[in-house]
């Protein structure tokens, strides 16, 4: 199929996809459709390709093969919109240990926002979801002081401060006590009643959180 043919799916669509990793195959000639108001789980064992295809339909793996579609534009092309309907959080979480939280969050949103936001709201913002997270009062604290689970906090504390369409999680659950676990899938659940598409990945499965489809990558 060609990137000019037309394309009859909304929300993110892979046609024939094929990702290689280190000249390994993960997925070949694969059709993905994350429809608007889904939440989809990828599984797989280490090493499989999750992380690998989520950077992919992320735009930051060249696909091998195939074209990724959002809205029915190629997710490259100037006016599918998608980089800024996307936020991609990766195990890695990509945040600067120099800066503070509320620096980290900042960046982020102010990125997003492109100056469309009050500093001040924003600030209150920040203070009020890391409220929600139990980590309430430590927007002065240097990332690289904090725990492996109250950095993964912050990290999730963008999807509440950003605006968004499509959320690729890779491993959003790790390291979160039952109580944030909990909110997380609420507010999955919420973005998703929202129009939202959810991709994520978990080594457990997550009793709070029905899933629309699952989606396995596998060696053979």
């Amino acid at each position: 199929m060609s990137q000019s043919q037309d394309i009859q799916f909304d929300g993110l669509y892979a046609h024939e996809l094929t990702v290689s990793r280190s000249e390994q195959v993960l997925l070949e000639d694969a059709d993905l459709h994350l429809a608007p108001s889904t939440i989809t789980y990828l599984y797989g064992e280490n090493g499989a390709g999750k992380t690998s295809l989520m950077r992919c339909l992320a735009g930051l793996l060249p696909e091998d093969h195939g074209v990724v579609y959002w809205n029915k534009k190629p997710i490259n092309h100037p006016d599918s919109g998608y980089f800024q309907d996307l936020i991609f959080l990766a195990h890695s979480l990509s945040m600067k240990n120099e800066l503070t939280i509320a620096e980290n969050l900042r960046f982020y949103a102010n990125l997003r926002l492109k100056g469309r936001v009050h500093q001040k709201s924003l600030s209150n913002d920040i203070s009020g979801v890391l409220r929600e997270l139990g980590i309430g009062g430590l927007e002065n604290r240097m990332f690289a002081e904090l725990s492996a689970g109250q950095q993964h906090k912050v990290a999730l504390a963008r999807l509440m401060l950003e605006p968004a369409k499509i959320w690729i999680l890779d491993e959003p659950f790790v390291n979160l006590d039952q109580k944030t676990r909990g909110w997380l899938a609420d507010k999955t659940l919420a973005f998703k009643e929202q129009g939202g598409v959810v991709l994520f990945t978990s080594h457990h499965h997550i009793d709070e959180l029905p899933v629309d489809q699952n989606v396995g990558v596998e060696h053979e």
